[in-house]
């Protein structure tokens, strides 16, 4: 496998399902996509409760979400994850049952829905 600074495509898809876990502390993450990957490949995520991350991750489902900042709680989730094989294998396969529902349509319907909850919830079709 070459290394250019970065992984892609195939290369990526096989780190990910050769991991037993991803840890992804970021807080400022917006969408969470390569939390989505990794789920996608059957490996679950430890990763900060903010951003995208926390919409995609269901804590102790597909994996943990740990506070921001919080060395502790990542430090345990991740012992966790790793000394008990049965909870990793089964938060990896409901980790790749949820990333294979996420599809754009479904994406952007609730992405609307969010905004439109913001604005008031005005049933109004608006234009611009």
């Amino acid at each position: 496998m070459s290394f250019s600074g970065y992984l892609t495509g195939k290369q990526l898809a096989e780190v990910y399902s050769a991991s037993d876990l991803f840890v992804f502390p970021s807080p400022t993450e917006t969408f969470g996509n390569v939390v989505l990957e990794s789920l996608a490949s059957g490996t679950p995520v430890i990763g900060a409760n903010s951003g995208g991350v926390k919409s995609i991750i269901r804590d102790r489902v597909t994996g943990h979400l740990c506070e921001p900042g919080n060395v502790q709680g990542f430090s345990d989730a991740i012992i966790n994850l790793l000394t008990n094989h049965k909870v990793r294998t089964q938060m990896g396969f409901e980790g790749r049952d949820h990333a294979l529902t996420q599809k754009w349509d479904k994406i952007f319907n609730d992405l609307i829905g969010h905004y439109e909850t913001v604005i008031g919830g005005s049933k109004e079709k608006r234009y611009a």
